[in-house]
């Protein structure tokens, strides 16, 4: 069974990511911040709140994207290739 810190900082870290999710940011910072806090080595935080951060933020845009909200997707390739100069 986890220890009591652990179940703390895990509810800490859904509290953070569900607020920054709602303004549209995926918590890097709020990451960092708890393990900080609960004492977790810096070599342990960096991996941890990179693999966070790409995972709330690939879940988000996948439910921004989804609906349709992403009007990029109406333009097609031109958004991702660079137009040759005039």
């Amino acid at each position: 069974m986890p220890e009591i810190h652990t179940l703390y900082l895990a509810a800490c870290m859904f509290a953070g990511a569900a607020l920054y999710t709602s303004v549209g940011h995926a918590g890097a910072s709020a990451y960092i911040a708890l393990m900080a806090l609960f004492g977790l080595a810096p070599a342990v935080m960096r991996p941890t709140a990179l693999a966070l951060n790409i995972l709330v933020a690939g879940l988000t845009s996948f439910r921004y994207c989804a609906p349709g909200y992403f009007a990029g997707a109406r333009y097609g390739r031109s958004l991702l290739v660079p137009r040759r100069s005039l």
